[in-house]
């Protein structure tokens, strides 16, 4: 439960603390004295965004603090997971500085916001005003439905599956756009690659195949200067003779010098490689020779290759022999995408049948669970002065699979005897509203472990006996939770165990708003303003002593 609370530059409030008992706690206050402010205070350390508008004093800190009395067994799992110190007593702290930064504590160690609502969601509820209006939206009425099916673990279990379908859809959309070719696309490049691989096309040929036609075309030239130089080489009286005859002279007179001897091994060796050399160079004037025949092929090759270089708008014949490469790459990811999409249905449809199944147990909570919440509920709302208040839920099953699961759910109400329910977004009044709300809310009380319920004005549009019934409904909600309501009726504020008033103060020409724990005769005063206005009068004083006595 909540038993301190310190706010420090947030708004009106330059600084107050106070200390929350078990049971009932009541705050009251004249309208514009900072019962919302203090609200939004709390709702920052229960997880809210920060604005930097909200400082009292912009050049200072802002420092809310809530202090908390907690269940060891029911909240140790949740400090074990975030790697937080377990302390019965914990603290939450939001600061906000002037530079607009945010940071959270819980025990004095940093958390994120998604940290600090997962504690709050399991220790504290804040019902606002604006959640009663909020009843009458469908999401919400499915949502409530929910915690009274007391399903939880279900749900997140259902919400996680029904986020991977949507990731897989999403996948699905995405493979299809960028895999969707047409027909006429596919032949269209099923026959360039056709063309080119009947090519045969080698990297580095039309290189060979112009020096080849260089050769080829220059051949009596060549010719000729191949055949000079082979008659040099190997004629009578050629370079071969004449080193041929020097071997012969050095050989007689090797044995007397040995440097002559390995002169002559070293013409030896010219020799043997000149001889290569010839033989080299009659090769390749048999090759060079005129032929006719292999020029056409030469030449009927390169008009081909050119002809695909214009034809496909390429510069180099690489980039040909690229755009094969190419071709074949997006023939194959257009067949791997139709492999991979047709995969990727099948397990679409798989994750929609487990989707279902999880559905379907979801639904079943729900149609029996809705009975019971409708039979208590009119029970309730006769305690409340609406003795033929009729209430139903309506479930229906969708075609598809949504969100929350394959179910539309929707509430319908009727106040009053012999009138058909209608849906509670059209036919309910505010006075309904709130006594619908709070007979809800001490339904859910029941159904949940949180051990802190705040009530903000949960009791707007009523007055009079029934203010009293919906106080002493709120009583019956103190005995198992701690109980804060903020209400602007005497009947209500009676009840409460404890009293705490949300005042005004201008000092030094400033406002700032201030809070306090009433005494009883304080609390007299405060029930008698409620009753009479600013003016008590002795009526008011004896009838707010007689609603305490009550």
């Amino acid at each position: 439960m909540l038993t301190h609370l310190y706010i420090k530059n947030y708004a009106l409030i330059d600084e107050f603390s106070i200390d929350f008992q078990k049971g009932f706690n009541v705050i009251s206050g004249e309208t514009g004295a900072g019962k919302s402010i203090m609200l939004g205070a709390l709702s920052l350390i229960l997880g809210q965004r920060a604005d930097i508008s909200s400082l009292n004093n912009p050049e200072n800190k802002c420092i809310i603090e809530g202090k908390f009395q907690i269940n060891e067994r029911r909240n140790i799992s949740f400090f074990d997971k975030n790697d937080l110190d377990f302390d019965n007593e914990t603290i939450l702290r939001r600061e906000i500085t002037p530079a607009g930064k945010s940071r959270a504590f819980i025990n004095d160690t940093p958390v994120n916001l998604t940290v600090l609502k997962s504690f709050c969601n399991k220790n504290i509820e804040l019902h606002s005003q604006h959640q009663s209006l909020t009843l009458k939206d469908v999401q919400t009425q499915l949502y409530l439905l929910d915690k009274f099916c007391n399903h939880e673990e279900a749900v997140l279990n259902y919400k996680s599956e029904y986020a991977a379908l949507l990731k897989l859809k999403n996948k699905l959309r995405y493979l299809s756009e960028k895999g969707e070719v047409s027909v006429s696309e596919i032949e269209f490049f099923s026959f360039q690659l056709e063309e080119l691989e009947k090519m045969n096309l080698q990297v580095g040929e039309m290189q060979e195949l112009e020096d080849e036609l260089a050769i080829l075309n220059n051949s009596e030239q060549i010719a000729s200067a191949l055949e000079k130089g082979g008659d040099l080489l190997e004629n009578e009286n050629g370079i071969l003779d004449l080193l041929s005859e020097i071997i012969r002279d050095f050989s007689t007179i090797s044995n007397f010098n040995k440097r002559v001897a390995n002169l002559s091994n070293r013409i030896e060796q010219s020799v043997i490689e000149l001889k290569d050399i010839s033989s080299e160079v009659f090769y390749i004037k048999e090759q060079s020779l005129q032929n006719p025949e292999r020029l056409k092929q030469l030449n009927d090759r390169l008009d081909i290759i050119n002809s695909l270089l214009l034809k496909h708008r390429k510069k180099s014949f690489l980039e040909i022999i690229e755009l094969k490469e190419d071709l074949k790459q997006k023939l194959d990811a257009i067949s791997s995408y139709d492999i991979e999409i047709e995969n990727l249905r099948k397990t679409i449809f798989n994750q929609e049948h487990k989707l279902g199944v999880l559905a379907k147990r979801l639904s079943k909570n729900r149609r029996n669970t809705a009975p019971k919440i409708e039979k208590q509920l009119r029970e309730i709302l006769k305690k409340i002065g609406m003795p033929f208040a009729n209430f139903n839920i309506e479930i229906k099953e969708l075609e598809f699979c949504a969100e929350n699961g394959k179910d539309s759910v929707e509430f319908f109400f009727s106040a009053n005897k012999g009138r058909k329910t209608e849906k509670l977004s059209s036919v309910i009044s505010g006075g309904e509203l709130s006594r619908l709300m709070l007979a809800i809310k001490f339904i859910s009380s029941k159904h949940q472990d949180t051990e802190t319920l705040i009530f903000d004005e949960i009791d707007t549009g009523v007055s009079g006996e029934i203010a009293s019934l919906m106080g002493e409904m709120m009583q019956k909600i103190s005995k198992e939770k701690q109980l804060i309501t903020i209400t602007h009726l005497p009947q209500v504020a009676a009840k409460g165990s404890h009293h705490y008033m949300i005042y005004k103060e201008i000092k030094s020409g400033k406002t700032n708003t201030l809070i306090k724990q009433l005494s009883i005769e304080e609390r007299v005063n405060e029930l008698a303003k409620l009753l009479s206005g600013r003016k008590i009068t002795i009526t008011a004083i004896k009838n707010a002593k007689e609603l305490l006595n009550q």
